[in-house]
C-alpha cells in the first residue's frame, strides 16, 4: 500500500523523469581568445588581397568607355504647366519698406546758433534721400573761424568695432557772415540692413585754429533703420466678412 493509502500502485510504472536540461553533452563555444584570433586571421587575409586599378591611371587604354548624360524628361510641357499652376497659389514674397529714423533732435533757431558758437559746429538737419531708402543726408553748421576748413563724418555700423571717415561737402553760398554749411550722405549696407540696424556718427571740424568735435553731448548721433511690410489686415477683414455672410443664424429651440 502507498503512504496515502489509496490504490495508486498500478500507476507507478507509468511515471517518467523529465530532466530540466539535456543530458547530451554540448559542444563548447569559442572563448574570447579564440574569437579574437579568428578575427585577426580574417582581417589579415583580406588586407593581403589584390587591389583593383584602372588602365588609364597607368597610361593605358580602357577597353570600354561609357558616358552618362543628364536625364531629359519628355514631359517638359507638363512640368511647365505644373509650375504655372503652382505659381497661382504661391504666396508672393513681401518686399520690405525701409525708413530711416534719427534718434536725436537737432536744434533749431536760436538754440542752433548758440550750439554753433559754443561747440564751433552742430548737426543741423537729417533727411531721407529720395529713391535711396537705405540712405540719409545731413547738414552741418560750422562757425566761420578760419578760411581753410574741412568737415569729416566718422561713422560706424558695428558699435565702433570698425569706423570710416567721410568728408563732407561745402554748401555753396551758405555763408551768412558768421557760419557756413556742409552736407554729407551716409547709407546702410549689408549685412546691416535688418530692422533696428544703427549708424552712429560724430563730426570733426578741422580749422587752422585746431580741431573741434560734435558728438550729441557725448551720446553720439544715431540713425536707426526701420523695416515695415504691407498690412494684410484689410484683405483678412474682407475674407472674414465673406465667411460670416454664408453662415445662418442659429434657431431658437423651445
Amino acid at each position: 500500500p502507498t503512504r496515502c493509502g489509496c490504490p495508486c500502485r498500478p500507476y507507478l510504472n507509468s511515471l517518467r523523469y523529465v530532466y530540466t536540461c539535456s543530458p547530451v553533452p554540448r559542444k563548447r563555444g569559442q572563448s574570447i581568445h579564440d574569437e579574437t584570433a579568428e578575427y585577426m586571421r580574417i582581417h589579415l587575409a583580406l588586407s593581403d588581397g589584390k587591389k583593383v586599378s584602372f588602365a588609364d591611371t597607368t597610361g593605358g587604354d580602357l577597353v570600354d568607355v561609357k558616358e552618362f548624360v543628364a536625364f531629359d524628361s519628355d514631359d517638359e510641357e507638363d512640368s511647365a504647366r505644373w509650375e504655372e499652376e503652382e505659381a497661382k497659389y504661391r504666396k508672393p514674397e513681401r518686399e520690405p519698406t525701409y525708413r530711416v529714423l534719427p534718434e536725436f533732435n537737432a536744434p533749431v533757431g536760436s538754440a542752433l546758433l548758440q550750439a554753433v558758437h559754443t561747440n564751433k559746429l552742430e548737426v543741423e538737419q537729417i533727411s531721407p534721400v529720395e529713391d535711396e531708402p537705405l540712405a540719409f543726408s545731413g547738414l552741418i553748421r560750422v562757425l566761420n573761424i578760419s578760411f581753410h576748413k574741412a568737415v569729416y563724418i566718422r561713422s560706424t555700423m558695428d558699435n565702433w568695432a570698425t569706423y570710416f571717415d567721410h568728408p563732407a561737402d561745402y554748401v555753396l553760398e551758405s555763408n551768412d557772415g558768421d557760419t557756413d554749411q556742409f552736407s554729407f550722405k551716409l547709407s546702410f549696407a549689408p549685412p546691416y540692413i535688418t530692422h533696428g540696424s544703427r549708424i552712429e556718427f560724430v563730426v570733426r571740424y578741422e580749422t587752422s585754429d585746431g580741431d573741434f568735435w560734435a558728438n550729441n553731448s557725448s551720446m553720439n548721433y544715431v540713425v536707426t533703420l526701420l523695416l515695415t511690410y504691407e498690412d494684410d489686415s484689410p484683405q483678412t477683414n474682407v475674407n472674414m466678412q465673406q465667411m460670416k455672410s454664408i453662415l445662418r443664424h442659429p434657431k431658437n429651440y423651445r
